[in-house]
């Protein structure tokens, strides 16, 4: 009579004892990285390379623009480097040019001045007519005019090479910009053939069409990645002693005789009423506690050439959290020891 019971009685307590490690819920979907596929600059689609739901890898061309804008840019912005270049050369040509005339009014200027001395003491001396030194006084002033007039004349080209007369040309300010200018030209350029950001499927791809005229920073379809997690809602009660790191099973329904292995990677900072648009007032006379789910995200083993996953898909999810309950922790720590002792002794024959 007792038998029963009995039987009852041990069966509930193994369960008690042992139903603490592991938790699990069928609230679980798998969830992949969805891109959105837009351009950098805005031009009339040429070329669709690429059909619905189909596979692609990374760097693999989408779809082409009209490129023939982009291309007469990149010439025009080649024939202003070009122009630049020639602009430097010519100012350290001009350079040079004004120094050597600076010497030569410098030279004139010398001679001038002793010019100038003679007639003076001549004058003095009155042996020099007042006309002739009159004519040597205005020489020398143009002497002194055309000197600081060169000399403005250098020093502003010479500010214009960036005070450098020996600067390399490709290292001027005026070059460097118009290198950059080609450069971004080029780099537009490049744009037009839109390529996979990483590998995935496109999805949505009958809405761009060769004529369409799209602008930049637009979505025109999306394409989703082979990085594929599942997404767990957990009962906050369940969480107790989940930590990342943990082992975990998970079973999609769309495969039900295959079971993937996968590891906890993170738990959620909030609930999933905190991200909600209208989180409920709670502060009010009507409120009803409800327990609350926390997303947790698993990595799986499994790869999509295992099994093709796609986004949205139902899973059950087990973590075994390695918890035992405190009875049990003192029942094995018993067996350890006893045995640990008894192997002990064992040991030596």
């Amino acid at each position: 009579m007792l038998a029963g019971p009995l039987v009852v009685l041990i069966a509930a307590s193994w369960w008690y004892l042992t139903s603490g490690r592991y938790v699990s819920t069928d609230d679980a979907y798998v969830q992949a990285a969805r891109t959105m596929i837009s351009t950098d600059i805005a031009g009339r689609v040429v070329a669709v390379q690429v059909r619905d739901n189909q596979r692609v890898a990374k760097g693999e061309v989408l779809f082409r623009l009209d490129d023939r804008p982009y291309r007469i840019a990149v010439e025009e912005a080649k024939a202003m480097l070009a122009n630049a270049r020639l602009q430097i050369e010519a100012q350290k040509a001009t350079y040079r040019q004004k120094l050597a005339e600076l010497r030569s009014a410098e030279d004139s200027l010398a001679y001038q001045q002793r010019e100038y001395e003679r007639q003076r003491q001549l004058a003095a001396s009155g042996v020099a007519a007042r006309a002739t030194y009159d004519q040597v006084q205005n020489a020398l002033n143009t002497a002194q005019h055309k000197v600081t007039s060169t000399q403005s004349d250098a020093n502003n080209i010479l500010a214009q090479l960036g005070g450098d007369a020996n600067i390399p040309t490709d290292r001027h300010p005026t070059v460097q910009r118009a290198q950059a200018n080609l450069e971004k030209a080029e780099l537009d350029l490049s744009y037009t053939a839109v390529k996979a950001p990483e590998n995935g499927i496109v999805t949505k791809v009958e809405q761009i069409q060769p004529g369409s005229y799209v602008t930049a920073s637009t979505p025109v379809f999306s394409m989703m990645s082979d990085r594929i997690w599942v997404e767990a809602n957990f009962k906050e009660t369940e969480l107790t002693h989940m930590r990342p790191g943990q082992d975990a099973t998970v079973e999609i329904d769309t495969y039900p005789d295959a079971v993937c292995h996968g590891k906890v990677i993170s738990l959620s900072p909030g609930t999933g009423l905190s991200f909600s648009l209208l989180p409920p007032e709670n502060a009010t006379g009507n409120w009803v506690k409800v327990v609350q789910r926390l997303p947790v995200r698993l990595g799986l083993d499994c790869t999509p050439s295992d099994l093709p996953l796609h986004a949205g898909l139902s899973a059950t999810v087990e973590v075994d959290t390695k918890h035992r309950r405190p009875w049990l922790a003192w029942i094995h720590r018993t067996t350890d020891r006893l045995f640990g002792t008894a192997q002990a002794g064992e040991a030596p024959h």
